[in-house]
């Protein structure tokens, strides 16, 4: 029987689930990559009046109709005045000369012979910078630096944004030790945790780990239950399977929320997909790979979902396949990819299934995913692999 694919199980969950809508009014300053709700518009116009457009000395142009006036008398604030860049000055002014073509003395002003001086000359005029009015941050816009400095621009001091979705992780497994505990046999190091924490910060979510649980299953069913009353979303990492000790898919399949078990993409092929009381339950298997791509396809398209904007566009590379890629055609399997820079363009391969360091897995460059209906990929074809770090680190 074929499983369902990604985009199935995400079509699926989608129809069954509805995001509730919650939104919170933050100072501007503090709105680095949140989603606005609304469109913003400047609540003022720039400059006020009017401002210097360069540094230099503002003048009356209506003297310098014959050329340039006799200046050896002229008094500092009544016959010129400074005006640097962005500055304001007295209305009777009406021109600015480039500090370069002045000279400013003990004897005097002395203006450039070859310069000529028009009316409203360097002087930008009323709203020239921004406008009352204008649109500042348009509605479900992710804030960068200059958004919030646009924003300010326009005088808006606070934002409403899209609240970050909290999402409920859960390290389950009684093999499992919190980083910086002494690892004995028989026992591992709760990495996960670590990696789901800081890429959900990285999508904009907040995290909300919860301590290890044991395989025991009344304990599971109350950290679930804690979870999802103080959760939008909850991440069950571990006990997907069909092992003695694999409670939490059995826990969904039992209380008759699973929409999914086993999902045609792998590592992470037994993941189960619930939802209960219009929250998702996602229970993504624990090893780390299966972890890494449960949470790139399924949690961070629920969470662009809850903050209503689009899935990234990732940078890409084609290189050259050094060596055959085989895999069932009825699954999207996940292969990491490391990238070398050849004399003649990129090169790349595949690492190893089996037999090779996890940690030497998990600092691959790039990632490809087998396309359904393709069993192999011969070296010597090109192949379009998708980044992890910047392709500057590969040049």
């Amino acid at each position: 029987m074929q499983l369902p694919t990604r985009s199935q199980v995400l079509k699926t969950l989608f129809e069954k689930w509805t995001p509730t809508v919650s939104a919170e009014v933050i100072p501007t300053d503090e709105a680095l990559g949140r989603v606005l709700t609304h469109d913003y518009h400047a609540l003022y116009s720039i400059p006020v009046v009017r401002a210097s457009a360069m540094d230099g000395v503002a003048v009356i142009s209506s003297r310098f109709a014959s050329g340039i006036p006799d200046t050896k008398l002229w008094v500092n604030g009544v016959d010129y005045c400074r005006a640097d860049t962005g500055d304001d000055f007295d209305d009777r002014f009406d021109a600015v000369i480039p500090i370069e073509r002045v000279s400013i003395t003990e004897s005097g002003l002395w203006i450039n012979p070859d310069i000529t001086v028009q009316k409203n000359m360097n002087i930008r005029p009323h709203g020239s910078t921004i406008s009352k009015g204008t649109l500042v941050g348009k509605a479900g816009q992710k804030l960068c630096s200059f958004d919030l400095a646009c924003l300010a621009m326009g005088g808006v001091t606070d934002v409403e944004v899209h609240k970050k979705p909290r999402i409920a992780f859960l390290p389950t497994g009684s093999e499992l030790v919190p980083l910086g505990a002494e690892v004995l046999r028989g026992k591992n190091i709760d990495s996960n945790s670590v990696f789901a924490k800081n890429i959900l910060l990285e999508m904009g979510a907040e995290p909300v780990v919860y301590p290890i649980v044991k395989d025991i299953r009344e304990k599971l069913e109350v950290t679930l239950n804690q979870a999802l009353s103080e959760a939008d979303v909850v991440i069950l990492s571990g006990g997907s399977s069909k092992g003695e000790e694999d409670f939490n898919a059995r826990i969904l399949e039992d209380r008759g929320v699973a929409l999914f078990h086993w999902v045609a993409a792998a590592p992470g092929k037994p993941m189960c997909v619930a939802v209960i009381d219009n929250k998702p339950v996602i229970n993504i298997p624990g090893p780390p790979v299966a972890m890494l791509y449960g949470m790139d396809w399924c949690i961070r398209a629920i969470v662009h979902r809850m903050l209503h904007i689009p899935m990234p566009k990732r940078q890409t590379i084609t290189g050259v396949l050094t060596e055959e890629i085989k895999a069932p055609p009825s699954m999207e399997i996940l292969c990491l990819m490391d990238v070398e820079n050849g004399p003649d363009g990129y090169l790349v391969k595949q690492k190893p299934w089996k037999g090779g360091s996890m940690a030497n897995s998990l600092a691959a460059g790039a990632f490809y995913i087998t396309e359904l209906g393709v069993e192999t990929k011969h070296p010597g074809e090109p192949l379009e692999v998708t980044l992890l770090r910047g392709e500057e680190y590969f040049v």
